[in-house]
């Protein structure tokens, strides 16, 4: 054989398998979790709270959860947080805002989402099956004895991502505040792959191929553009940072044009940066989910 024609069979043979390498990589990547531990809880809040689990919607991962009721209160909140978090996350300052809503006379239901935390599971879906711990949390809630008209969910990042598409799936879930959600993940990992890691277009329909094949999650099905018409006529409040790098602000323009519903809220904080509004302006954005959940469920 040439020399050439060597060089050609070689590059033939290890060209497909770095793409596929890289591929696989990429999907690992997207699904895996770094469990961070858990260093505060809500007494530091002066809230009281039980620890509480159940199972989730149709696979039954366990999940865990504390449940912080009000005094008095026959309305509920379901809070969950992004990728590689749990329920206290700091940077979110997810306690404060629970105290905050506590004080406004909302129980609250703060879980680990599948993989995160205490709960059951090994990888993440960006929404794709923590859809089912959303949906779980409203069974549990429900077996309490709070209607499912009091029932409203304030997601952050993937949080709010899985709270949208469970929302879609089960009417039980009356009103949704997101914070910094995503319309639409092909397009966030479209974006991330070629502009971030700068990488050709040709390796998303691979990557998303070995991740539907290898950990059964659907990128392409995690579409809260495509779910948000079906929530309609429950309302839905849109709070975004205007600064936000990992989700440009226009996925939250995007949800909120598309939700055809003119109960729905939104709120563009400004400077604000990936779940970081809270951070950026506390006392407004309490007042404001409040002042939501106070119209939506009651």
């Amino acid at each position: 054989m040439s020399r050439w024609f060597k060089i050609g069979l070689a590059a033939a043979i290890t060209i497909p398998l770095a793409i596929l390498g890289i591929s696989s990589y990429l999907a690992y990547s997207m699904t895996r979790v770094v469990r961070v531990a858990i260093d505060d809880n809500p007494t530091n809040q002066g809230l009281n709270c039980e620890d509480v689990s159940f199972p989730a919607a149709i696979d039954g991962l366990m999940i865990q959860a504390w449940y912080i009721m009000a005094k008095d209160s026959n309305r509920c909140i379901i809070m969950t947080h992004g990728a590689e978090q749990h329920r206290a996350d700091p940077h979110i300052k997810m306690l404060e805002i629970a105290r905050g809503l506590v004080e406004h006379g909302y129980s609250i239901l703060m879980l680990d989402l599948r993989g995160h935390g205490k709960s059951e599971g090994k990888t993440m879906s960006g929404g794709y099956y923590e859809r089912r711990d959303i949906r779980g949390a409203i069974a549990y809630i429900k077996g309490r004895g709070i209607l499912p008209q009091h029932i409203g969910a304030l997601g952050f990042s993937i949080g709010a991502v899985a709270s949208l598409l469970a929302a879609a799936d089960d009417e039980d879930l009356a009103a949704v505040v997101t914070d910094s959600c995503c319309a639409d993940m092909k397009a966030l990992i479209e974006n991330r792959i070629a502009k971030q890691n700068h990488l050709p277009q040709f390796i998303i329909p691979i990557t998303l191929s070995i991740a539907r094949k290898a950990y059964g999650i659907d990128f392409n099905d995690v579409r809260p553009l495509s779910a948000v018409h079906k929530i309609a006529p429950r309302p839905l409040f849109f709070i975004h940072g205007e600064f936000d790098e990992t989700v440009p602000v226009e996925h939250a323009l995007r949800l909120y044009h598309s939700s055809n519903n003119p109960n729905n809220r939104l709120w563009i904080v400004p400077e604000a940066g990936h779940v970081g509004s809270y951070e950026a302006q506390p006392e407004e954005y309490i007042t404001k989910v409040a002042n939501f959940f106070d119209e939506a469920l009651k």
